[in-house]
């Protein structure tokens, strides 16, 4: 049976197991035996898919597919029978205070988390701002987990939320308003999901620990990532699985003309559809996954295709070939507990697939005109790599080493020529995190991180250079219910 241990995070919510464990009900979750494992910290983020989410979403314990009662009287660990019903209810979460130092200059755009396009470029306005601390407590979640037996096998019903909510007002030291934001919404049936949640291209499994989620350069984190998805999830046996999505899409990108005041291409923020370069979206995403899981870990294979087209009036389009990515992922258990972990990726207009880039590794654009051909659009080639290593002192206590990298071809030649367009797209980025945490007992986690971050543009614009650099120290408290 699959044992879900006390720091497996919303890595559950992506890897493949998890997608059965979460996705395709009891009678999946039953057929896998791979060793729990995970990262805690993609879950204690803005996504706060933490332990106890991990533990006890739809499929994701033995005692379900076993038919054991939990003590709570519900049909798995910490639920409740609903009275006159036979659905079974769970609600837990999570309270968590984050704790930030920024040595080294942001943006002050979003300091609650690790965010490239917050390091301050040398020679910027912003270069100088040092020392900025912040405390808090967005990143706390609750959840609510309902689970009723059917004809078709188990009902599970999922729905998160937590504190990143926009704020119309935030005073600090007087009201410090949080508002709340949600995070997953999504049913399933059987191998059948439907709802908003993690990207099927996520591997969460493959990702180390770490008290702020977004340090994870080179893949896809938790963060900005859930999306509304009808998918399919079927176990082969001999810990094989195999799934298909059906996601929402999302253009992506950077046309030249915009500058320095070059914002990401999206469906809101460009012309309307018949009106000149319009940026279109036709079709969703469609992402496929292989995993295969054993008692020394996994190793999953994902691919995704993706329209990105730019169109004007009286043409057709500029260019819709598809953007497609490949991504290698898994996990190997070394000695102990001791876990080693990594992940590489590779495609062409991947945008937020490779998260740290975003709309940096989406499509460019130089000004299409009426007629033109495809020489003014381009989908550059972009790819990442992330590993970790997690090493547990005592059983209580655990660090874990990461490393990322992420690079993007940008076409300077043809496409992004102008200085202030180059200064704005991000070309490459390195992150490097130690950390240490203690969890004194399983509902309670205290950790403290350093995270040296590298932000290189495509080039420099006037006194402002292309390279721009990160270090912080953050802590944690996370007290689970």
């Amino acid at each position: 049976m699959k044992k879900v241990s006390k720091f497996n995070a919303g890595l559950a919510l992506g890897s493949l197991t998890a997608v059965i464990a979460l996705f395709a009900g009891a009678s999946v979750a039953s057929a896998q035996t791979a060793p729990a494992t995970g990262n805690s910290q993609v879950s204690q983020a803005a996504a706060p898919f933490n332990t106890q989410v991990a533990q006890t979403a739809p499929g994701g314990d033995s005692s379900v597919a076993a038919g054991q009662a939990a003590p709570g009287g519900g049909s798995f660990p910490g639920s409740f029978l609903v009275p006159g019903t036979n659905t079974s209810l769970k609600i837990g979460g999570f309270a968590k205070l984050a704790i930030m130092d920024d040595l080294s200059a942001t943006t002050n755009v979003s300091p609650d988390v690790v965010a490239a396009g917050n390091i301050a470029l040398r020679g910027s306005t912003t270069s100088s701002n040092r020392g900025n601390w912040n405390f808090n407590p967005r990143q706390s979640s609750f959840f609510f987990d309902a689970r009723t037996p059917t004809s078709y096998g188990e009902l599970d019903t999922f729905i998160q939320a937590d504190f990143f909510g926009q704020n119309i007002s935030n005073s600090f030291g007087s009201s410090n308003t949080r508002n709340a934001r949600l995070v997953l919404a999504y049913g399933t049936l059987g191998p059948l999901l439907g709802g908003q949640t993690l990207s099927l291209w996520f591997d969460g499994d493959a990702l180390g620990e770490s008290v702020d989620p977004t340090v994870t350069v080179g893949t896809m984190n938790g963060l900005t990532n859930r999306q509304g998805t009808v998918r399919y999830t079927y176990v082969a046996g001999g810990g094989l699985s195999v799934a298909a999505s059906v996601e929402q899409p999302s253009v992506e990108g950077f046309d030249n003309s915009l500058g320095a005041a070059n914002t990401a291409i999206n469906a809101s923020a460009t012309p309307a559809p018949g009106t000149a370069n319009t940026f279109a979206q036709k079709y969703p995403d469609f992402v496929a996954k292989g995993r295969w899981d054993q008692a020394w870990g996994h190793v999953a294979l994902a691919g995704v295709l993706r329209n990105q087209e730019v169109q004007s009036v009286g043409v057709p389009n500029y260019n819709d070939s598809p953007g497609w990515g490949a991504y290698l992922s898994g996990h190997l258990n070394t000695f102990g507990k001791d876990t080693f972990r990594a992940g590489g990726m590779v495609g062409q207009a991947l945008g937020h697939y490779l998260s740290d880039m975003g709309a940096a590794a989406g499509i460019e654009t130089n000004t299409p005109v009426v007629g033109a051909n495809d020489t003014r659009v381009t989908k550059p080639l972009s790819f990442g790599v992330n590993a970790s290593y997690t090493h547990w002192w005592t059983d209580q206590l655990r660090s874990t080493v990461i490393g990322g990298y992420s690079k993007v071809d940008v076409n300077t030649s043809s496409i992004i020529t102008s200085a202030a367009a180059q200064n704005a797209i991000d070309k490459m980025h390195i992150a490097e995190t130690v950390n240490l945490i203690w969890s004194p007992v399983p509902q309670v986690d205290l950790g403290i991180e350093y995270t040296h971050y590298t932000r290189h543009m495509t080039g420099p614009n006037g006194t402002v250079q292309s390279i721009g650099q990160m270090n912080r120290i953050e802590a944690e408290t996370v007290f689970k219910f």
